[in-house]
């Protein structure tokens, strides 16, 4: 069975690094069409595309398949 990628991770992990589509793909070696497919959940990833993510990522590609996203920082949260 095909590790599907979940694009709804894809995306937060991107944003929270604060890279546009654009800047993605071209680090990752993909089109911003293709990406934007697979963020949207049109199209999946692949190992590759997983193994390319999670390095610019830093994370595992377990974390790009069904992970928790880590959790953006509101400048209302009270520090712990």
């Amino acid at each position: 069975m095909p590790l599907l990628t979940n694009g709804v991770q894809l995306r937060e992990r991107r944003e929270l690094k604060g890279m546009t589509l654009a800047e993605f793909a071209r680090q990752a070696g993909y089109s911003v069409n293709h990406v934007s497919q697979v963020e949207l959940g049109r199209s999946n990833g692949g190992l590759r595309f997983l193994r390319t993510a999670a390095g610019i990522f830093e994370c595992e590609i377990e974390d790009l398949i069904c992970g928790s996203v880590p959790r953006r920082r509101h400048p209302r949260d009270k520090a712990a």
